[in-house]
C-alpha cells in the first residue's frame, strides 16, 4: 500500500475554534482569508467573523458556510502543494465540500447548497422541536430497544463505530432517550445543539422541496471519487450527486461502513480537511484507520 494513498474527509460543523489545526499549516491563513472574501459576497455578515471573537458559532447556518469555507481552504491548500486525495468522503452537512474538494461544484455552488438546504429543511419542520445527539457505549439494538419500549420518536441517524451512534428526532424525546441510555450503561451521550433531525425521515419533505429548488445549480462530473456515506456507492456521474445531497438530507448514514470501504481501497492516511478533529477522534475506534497531523501532509 502506498503512503500517497490519502483520502479526504470533511466535517460537517465546526463546534470550537481553540487549537484549530489550520493554525499550524503555512499558508493556511491566506488560503482560508481569500476564500472567506467570496463567501461574504455570498452573506455579508461573515465579514465579521474572528477565530477569537464572533465565531458565528451558535448561528447554525452560518457555522455551515464558516465551516465549509475553513474545509474548502485546507483542502485547498493541500492541492497547491500537489497533495490529492484518491477518495473524498463529507460527513453529514461535509458533503458540499467534499463536492467541492472533487471539482463537480464551484465554491459559490456549495454556498448556494448549504443555504437552499437550510431554508428548504427549517420551512417544513414548521415550529416543531427537534434535535440530535450522540450516544457512546451501547449497540445499535440496545438503543432501539430503548426507543421502541418508550415509543420515542427518535431514528438511529448514523454509525460512527461498533458502540458510537448519532439519533435524531424530537427535542423532548431525544433529551428521555438519552437519560434511559445512561441507565442503561451509556458512556457518554452529548446533545449537538442543532434544531434541524439531520438524516431522519422527518426530513423528506425538506429534502424534495430542496431537490426542486436546485435543478438549476449546476453540477459536474467529479474528478475525485466522491463515496457516498449512504450505501458506499461511488458518485461518479452529475446525476448521483443531485440524489445524493437531496437523500443525504433525510436517509440514515453509516460512517464506520464508509471508513471500511475506504481502507479496503488501499487508503493509507486520512486527513480531517476542517476545523475540528472529531473524525480524528473517532478513528481510533475503526481498525485499520489512521489519521494524519494537517502540517504533516504537506510536503
Amino acid at each position: 500500500m502506498s503512503d500517497n494513498h490519502v483520502a479526504f474527509v470533511f466535517p460537517a460543523f465546526a463546534s470550537d475554534y481553540t487549537d484549530h489545526p489550520g493554525q499550524f499549516m503555512p499558508g493556511f491563513s491566506d488560503q482560508f482569508n481569500a476564500m472567506l472574501s467570496q463567501a461574504v459576497k455570498f452573506d455579508p455578515v461573515l465579514t465579521g467573523f474572528s477565530f477569537a471573537g464572533n465565531t458565528f458559532l451558535d448561528d447554525e447556518l452560518r457555522t455551515q458556510y464558516v465551516t465549509y469555507t475553513y474545509s474548502c481552504a485546507v483542502s485547498g491548500l493541500f492541492h497547491k502543494h500537489h497533495v490529492v486525495p484518491v477518495i473524498t468522503a463529507g460527513y453529514s452537512m461535509g458533503i458540499y465540500a467534499a463536492l467541492f474538494d472533487s471539482g463537480a461544484i464551484s465554491f459559490a455552488t456549495g454556498l448556494e447548497l448549504i443555504r437552499q438546504a437550510y431554508r428548504s429543511l427549517s420551512q417544513s419542520l414548521k415550529e416543531r422541536k427537534f434535535g440530535m445527539g450522540t450516544l457512546i457505549g451501547l449497540d445499535n439494538k440496545d438503543i432501539q430497544q430503548l426507543i421502541d419500549q418508550a415509543s420515542l420518536r427518535v431514528e438511529i441517524t448514523n454509525q460512527n463505530a461498533s458502540h458510537s451512534f448519532v439519533v435524531s428526532g424530537y427535542r423532548d424525546d431525544l433529551q428521555k432517550l438519552m437519560e434511559l441510555a445512561k441507565e442503561e450503561g451509556a458512556l457518554h451521550t452529548r446533545d449537538l445543539g442543532v434544531s434541524i433531525p439531520y438524516h431522519s425521515s422527518y426530513l423528506e419533505e425538506g429534502a424534495m422541496d430542496f431537490a426542486r429548488q436546485i435543478v438549476h445549480l449546476e453540477i459536474g462530473t467529479p474528478l475525485t471519487p466522491v463515496i457516498s456515506l449512504i450505501d458506499q456507492i461511488f458518485l461518479s456521474t452529475p446525476g448521483l450527486i443531485r440524489q445524493e445531497v437531496s437523500r443525504n438530507l433525510f436517509h440514515p448514514l453509516d460512517w464506520l461502513s464508509t471508513m471500511q470501504v475506504m481502507r479496503e481501497k488501499q487508503v493509507a492516511r486520512y486527513a480531517e480537511c476542517g476545523p475540528s478533529t472529531g473524525l480524528t477522534k473517532n478513528a481510533r475506534f475503526v481498525d485499520g484507520v489512521r489519521f494524519s497531523p494537517l502540517p504533516s501532509m504537506l510536503p
